[in-house]
């Protein structure tokens, strides 16, 4: 097997594989689904209130009296607390 087939089989194969799944990512739709539509500074906000949280977990089952070094009372905490003076 000369230089040449090798650099085809091992440099041009993968390079057209990756060049084919990188133009198939630009075609059709970026997003499945509708698109809601941009929310601009100024305008009302109609949307329902939406409570974000960094776990979907429930954190006050288990783990009661202070296991794993917890705190009293720090089962009910979702991501820890902060505390401060502003």
């Amino acid at each position: 097997m000369s230089i040449l087939e090798t650099v085809l089989i091992f440099v041009g194969i993968p390079a057209l594989i990756t060049a084919f799944f990188a133009a198939m990512s630009f075609v059709g739709k970026k997003t499945p689904g509708p698109v809601p539509p941009a929310f601009h500074l100024g305008e009302e906000w109609t949307h329902a209130p939406v409570l974000w949280s960094a776990v979907d977990e429930v954190t006050t089952h288990g783990h009661h009296g202070g296991h794993h070094g917890a705190h009293a009372g720090s089962e009910d905490l979702i991501g820890g607390s902060a505390s401060g003076k502003w």
